[in-house]
């Protein structure tokens, strides 16, 4: 709220000193002296009256009469406390009211303003003595000046004297307000800077301000003449080293006769909202170095700080992000080391595999698991040349963010920052900074945003290498399903390929009966782990019948009586099943062959119902044959159009 300009406030007092000489006035010189003369003229006219009219009863012998009149007027005059007639002998002849409390005896039996006394004459000698004792007259301070012709003229004075006082004074203010003494020219030229300039005597007190400054403060040029500059709402820059007191910039010129430039005050205007200042404070020296008064000028930095905070924000982002990318770049190393000797142990592996062809084949399980895990490396392989690619990507975008421009942009402004605003306005090189500063915000945003894709990459193809590492050291656990379109003849024609050169060897005849349409998304590696292991037992099944022909049936069809399912069978003529082993076929470390482990069939029925899918078995007896079956729920491919 503003404060009551100083023209009214001046107007007010010189209307109160007014108001107070008058009731001075009033009370020294007894002005109401008047009113107390023309009480007494007017009771001692009728104390007068009264004795003649009682003279003439008296005379005439009518003391009933008398009496009567007397307390009549004592009951209808308030004025009148009490009356009575005293004989010249001292007897009282009537008396009406408490005469003896009221009635006090003039000095030199002289009437005063309460108790009068008139002579009574009877024929021409005196006969008695009208006493009548009156109230005294008490004025109080609110009836002397409420009452009467007194408050109208005090009223009048007072109107009359705030008018003259109010038009004198804005004439006088005018003539002394310095905005009105200052050449147009450089009054507008003040008002058209963009900092807030204050002019302040050797007080501390505003003797002139620029139209910067008042919309700064949100007030009047009026309002804040004559007020001290340290009154306004000033805190310390909360940025600064902390203290208890706020030192004024212009205070410490006064008291220093120096420049004091650069110094950072905050300031909160009446709408709470908060600025950041750079204050510069030039004393005006006149002769002797005796300050006659202080130039302070407000250069408003809180956009600036804002775009440095920011700015030291995305630095900050940034340098994170190179730490990541740095971290990242160290993990994938250690990766590649890992893989590069998971596939020296591989083909080592491979070499020995190949030297015990017999054994391989005996175990053939274990030769599926290989051919899974060849395709998982070469999957590998692919993986890390996505993240090659992806780390060149984020390492050539880091090294494009131009952090020396920003350093010589700060360098160029620290150089001028005693002239930043002509620097950034007027100064042909200055004048591109903002609009560069821009740009370099654009560029810093847009290879950032660069970075952070490059980052998402760089984790997911990670996380997607420790998933098929993980799997090709443990495949004979069931993992979590990832799902990729595929076609499901395909995955029975791959396990079929990895035996096949041997079944070819024992003559065994292969039919096949695919559906060559049916496709959907399921985790290639878990079904195809799964038709290895069955492929396995039928080869193995038939090897143990050497002295028959055999047959191997591969279905891949819809499953009529399960919609939704696709059904692989693998129906073999090798030694059967007997039907007290069927129940615990899939029961871990159970199998009826010599060299078995029970391991394939368990961990296949696992990786079944993971898939939520099923794996039967059923057999007609011994060296009667098998027939297992798979069903897998189909989820189907869904094509944008």
């Amino acid at each position: 709220m503003n404060r009551l300009s100083p023209t009214l406030v001046i107007s007010l007092c010189l209307v109160g000193i007014t108001i107070g000489a008058l009731a001075i006035g009033t009370t020294l010189v007894d002005l109401d002296s008047d009113n107390r003369t023309h009480v007494f003229a007017a009771r001692k006219t009728l104390s007068e009256s009264l004795a003649i009219e009682y003279a003439i009863l008296a005379a005439s012998g009518q003391q009933s009469a008398l009496e009567g009149a007397m307390k009549a007027l004592v009951a209808r005059d308030t004025a009148i406390q009490s009356m009575a007639i005293q004989l010249i002998s001292g007897e009282r002849l009537v008396v009406v009211g408490d005469h003896e409390r009221y009635w006090i005896e003039p000095p030199v039996r002289q009437s005063t303003m309460t108790h009068m006394q008139v002579p009574i004459h009877k024929a021409s000698s005196p006969w008695a003595v009208l006493q009548i004792s009156f109230s005294p007259i008490h004025l109080s301070p609110e009836g002397r000046w409420l009452t009467g012709a007194w408050p109208r003229f005090v009223a009048v004075v007072a109107v009359l004297t705030f008018l003259g006082a109010l038009a004198l004074m804005r004439r006088t203010l005018r003539q002394l307000d310095p905005s009105e003494v200052i050449p147009p020219r450089v009054k507008d030229a003040l008002d058209s800077l963009t900092d807030s300039v204050v002019l302040v005597d050797r007080s501390g007190s505003i003797v002139l301000a620029n139209e910067a400054f008042c919309r700064l403060s949100q007030q009047s040029l009026s309002s804040i003449l004559g007020r001290p500059l340290s009154q306004f709402r000033w805190e310390p820059d909360p940025d600064g080293p902390s203290s208890t007191t706020l030192v004024y910039p212009w205070e410490r010129a006064i008291e220093f006769k120096t420049l004091q430039q650069g110094m950072r005050v905050g300031f909160r205007g009446l709408d709470d909202a908060f600025h950041m200042l750079s204050v510069t404070s030039m004393p005006i020296l006149e002769e002797g170095d005796a300050v006659r008064g202080i130039l302070v000028s407000f250069h408003d930095v809180t956009d600036v700080d804002q775009a440095k905070a920011q700015l030291r924000e995305v630095i900050t982002k940034l340098e994170h992000s190179q730490s990541k990318v740095v971290a990242q770049n160290e993990q994938l190393e250690r990766i590649n080391d890992t893989l590069v000797q998971e596939i020296e142990e591989r083909k080592r592996i491979q070499a020995e595999r190949e030297s015990l062809n017999r054994k391989l084949l005996e175990r053939s399980r274990s030769v599926g698991m290989a051919d899974v895990a060849s395709t998982v490396l070469h999957n590998v392989g692919n993986v890390l040349n996505s993240l090659n690619i992806s780390v060149d990507v984020a390492m050539r975008a880091l090294k494009r963010v131009p952090v020396d421009d920003i350093a010589v942009i700060a360098s160029l402004l620290q150089q001028h920052r005693h002239e930043l605003v002509h620097y950034l306005s007027e100064d042909a090189q200055g004048k591109q900074i903002p609009a560069y500063l821009a740009m370099l915000a654009e560029s810093v945003t847009a290879h950032q945003a660069q970075v952070e894709s490059e980052l998402i990459g760089l984790s997911r193809n990670v996380d997607h290498i420790r998933h098929v590492v993980d799997r090709q050291v443990h495949l004979a656990r069931p993992e979590r399903m990832i799902c990729e379109p595929v076609r499901f003849r395909e995955l029975m024609e791959q396990a079929l390929a990895i035996y096949r050169p041997a079944l070819d060897r024992r003559g065994c005849e292969i039919v096949e009966r695919y559906d060559k349409e049916l496709e959907g998304l399921c985790d290639r590696h878990q079904v195809l782990q799964i038709l290895v292991n069955l492929v396995s037992n039928a080869h193995n099944a038939m090897d143990a019948v050497p002295d028959q022909s055999h047959r191997l049936t591969l279905q891949v069809g819809v499953a009529k009586d399960r919609p939704g399912f696709v059904r692989f069978e693998i129906i073999d003529t090798g030694v059967g099943i007997a039907g007290e082993h069927l129940p615990r076929l899939f029961t871990q470390r159970f199998t009826t062959r010599s060299d078995g482990h029970g391991i394939g069939l368990h961990s296949a029925a696992l990786a079944a119902k993971s898939l939520g899918g099923t794996l039967r078995a059923k057999s007609d007896g011994p060296r009667r044959g098998a027939t297992f079956t798979l069903d897998l729920p189909v989820i189907p491919i869904e094509v944008s159009i």
